[in-house]
């Protein structure tokens, strides 16, 4: 038996756009890569929210320990400061 991926609207979008990518450019092209990448972001973050909806309440030292992973997680160079030029 094998387990269902979450999807979300967003993963799907980018399913599609690496699809295209793929298709029209092949799979070592620049474009692919950064579809593939963007499509493995999406593809986590469906994950998490999964994860989320599905997770009973969390206590005060729960959420702060969620907390602290989720900040340290690495943050694309380009999204720093919500994406503004520097």
């Amino acid at each position: 038996m094998s387990v269902k991926s979450p999807t979300t609207p967003a993963s799907r979008k980018a399913q599609g756009r690496l699809a295209v990518a793929f298709r029209d450019f092949g799979a070592d092209h620049p474009r692919t890569r950064e579809a593939r990448e963007a499509f493995e972001v999406e593809r986590y973050l469906a994950h998490v929210q999964a994860a989320v909806n599905s997770a009973p309440p969390l206590g005060p030292e729960q959420q702060e320990r969620l907390r602290r992973i989720l900040t340290t997680a690495p943050v694309a160079p380009e999204l720093v400061n919500g994406g503004a030029p520097r």
